[in-house]
């Protein structure tokens, strides 16, 4: 009767980290590259060097992956806390997809995918810009997402290409940890059954 019981307790651990490692989230999203984390000059393909910086501010970057919203909060300049940009963004974009996921992502240019100049929380002011907004992607832009294959890039006149860029990175899902947390918290019942 126990090792019954104790197989139940086992197989609903089990499912229950299996269910909640696919259960609808909400997502934070980190901006990475190959100079590090925020918005960076560095970050650019090739590299911008004495330019501004910026990266996530307030609630930062996230997704939710049922209603495939993108609520996105960065800023760069001295009024944001990072360093001023050369001048006015002139433009500001979600680039992707890359051709591969992240990190070889992080040394790859892909095409303007969704204009954020454009949408209201648009800020190209070079000591307090930023954007802060939601946008709904499409199922193949969030599995880009997913995959970090989409960077954020803002565009000035001295740095048309780019001068400050981040790579929205998701974090790893974590199933097997929660697998592993639910075997670790059953250990206790098991001493317990045996004595």
């Amino acid at each position: 009767m126990k090792s019954r019981i104790l197989c139940s307790v086992i197989v609903l651990c089990l499912i229950g980290a299996g269910a909640s490692a696919v259960r609808a989230d909400i997502i934070n999203i980190s901006l990475q590259g190959t100079d590090g984390k925020g918005l960076l000059g560095g970050n650019e393909n090739p590299a911008v060097v004495g330019g501004g910086s910026g990266g996530e501010i307030g609630a930062g970057i996230f997704f939710d992956n049922v209603t495939l919203q993108l609520t996105i909060n960065v800023g760069w300049g001295s009024g944001n806390g990072f360093s001023d940009l050369t001048g006015t963004a002139t433009a500001g974009h979600i680039h992707g997809p890359t051709m591969d996921p992240a990190p070889m992502s992080f040394t790859q240019n892909a095409s303007v995918l969704i204009p954020l100049d454009s949408l209201p929380g648009w800020n190209p002011s070079a000591s307090s810009g930023g954007f802060n907004g939601t946008i709904t992607l499409t199922s193949a832009q969030a599995m880009a997402l997913e995959e970090g294959r989409l960077y954020i890039n803002v565009h000035t006149t001295v740095n048309p290409g780019g001068e400050i860029r981040g790579y929205m990175i998701v974090p790893e899902p974590s199933s097997l940890a929660l697998i592993a947390l639910g075997t670790l918290s059953i250990l206790p019942i098991l001493r317990r059954v045996r004595r």
